[in-house]
């Protein structure tokens, strides 16, 4: 009886002591989820406050009018070299300028470079420019007038404002910028970027990034190709009436032939691979999942988006750019653009020129671009 006393006088107490630990937890638990309620909260606020309070409501502006300049190492190189030198019209001789850094800079009214040397100055020659066989300059060369460059020489950069000629082996570490016409002889290499005001012509062998010419053409060049004027543009139906993709273009989920002397005249987009046969035309642009082959003598008007490769057979046309993700390959006698009409060949993983090819415009690739001429006929 004593103890049962006892037990009911302790009671009280252990209920009191259990009430006030629920109660500890019951707050924790509101803090803790209060705290996450408000962590998921506060990225939402500045959205939040922008759309109370708005003070960025207008757009950026957008130049859609700029082209960006396949020739602006060149001509960047020319201004600061310019601008350094102040219009030097002293004698001959060495300068030191500020450029990135202090330089020096030899100034000749001619420079012929020997076979073999090196030269460790930046060279500017005010008339034409001759480098040896197998010499090597470290630093920029420029030439106000032409310039020919011997076979193995290895070179830095080189900016010239007349015609360049480039012999046999010549390797460019960086790139290579031409007021007119350039000629590259077999096995060289052209760096990062080459490019030429007027048609920038490639030999066997050549090894390249990135070409800008009008055009860039190789060895065996016989002439541009007189293409169709382009189409009219393409009517595309009313807003309201578009359901789906068919309504646009002509979708194709499997692979796609269009036969010999074949027209296609609506825009297409094919899942799997595009073969247009000898002497067929598309009129439009083209997106392909797949692979692209254009038979010899084919033609296409339009753009070509392609996921796989890209082979533009022998005496095949494009009147608009190429893109591929993977490669392009641009057999003998193969024409992209025209004359006056700039395009784009851009292969993701390689491009290959064979021989007769030009392309008006811009040729890029971000792994490996050569001409192939020997075995392409």
């Amino acid at each position: 009886m004593t103890r049962r006393l006892a037990g009911l006088a302790l009671l009280p107490a252990t209920a009191v002591t259990a009430g006030a630990a629920t109660h500890a937890l019951t707050f924790e638990a509101a803090l803790l989820l209060g705290a996450f309620g408000l962590l998921i909260l506060v990225p939402f606020v500045p959205g939040l406050i922008e759309v109370w309070r708005p003070r960025d409501r207008y757009p950026l502006p957008v130049d859609m009018d700029y082209v960006k300049d396949p020739r602006h190492l060149g001509r960047s190189a020319r201004a600061l070299l310019a601008a350094a030198l102040r219009g030097d019209q002293g004698p001959p001789g060495r300068r030191t300028v500020t450029l990135s850094k202090v330089e020096a800079v030899e100034v000749h009214d001619r420079l012929d470079v020997s076979a073999g040397a090196s030269l460790s100055a930046i060279q500017l020659a005010r008339g034409p420019m001759v480098v040896g066989e197998r010499a090597t300059c470290d630093r920029d060369l420029y030439a106000r007038a032409g310039a020919r460059i011997g076979e193995g020489a290895v070179l830095r950069t080189l900016a010239c404002d007349g015609r360049a000629a480039l012999g046999r082996g010549v390797r460019i570490a960086r790139w290579l910028d031409v007021e007119g016409d350039a000629h590259v002889g077999p096995q060289s290499h052209l760096g990062a970027s080459a490019a030429a005001a007027g048609f920038l012509e490639l030999a066997d062998g050549v090894t390249f990034e990135r070409l800008w010419g009008a055009p860039v053409r190789t060895a065996g060049f016989r002439g541009a190709r007189e293409l169709p004027p382009a189409p009219a543009p393409f009517a595309l139906p009313d807003v309201l009436e578009i359901r789906d993709l068919e309504d646009l273009a002509s979708l194709h989920r499997g692979d796609l032939v269009v036969g010999p002397g074949e027209t296609f005249d609506r825009p297409l987009v094919v899942r799997g691979d595009l073969r247009v046969e000898t002497d067929a035309v598309v009129d439009r642009t083209v997106k392909v999942y797949g692979d692209l082959t254009l038979a010899p003598g084919a033609l296409l008007l339009g753009d070509a988006f392609v996921e796989g490769a890209v082979v533009v057979g022998e005496g095949a046309a494009v009147r608009g750019c190429v893109f591929s993700q993977r490669s392009v390959e641009l057999r003998r006698g193969a024409r992209v653009g025209a004359p006056g009409l700039v395009k784009s060949v851009v292969g993701k993983r390689s491009v290959t020129l064979a021989g007769d090819v030009a392309v008006h415009g811009y040729v890029l690739t971000d792994g490996r671009g050569c001409v192939t001429c020997r075995g392409s006929d």
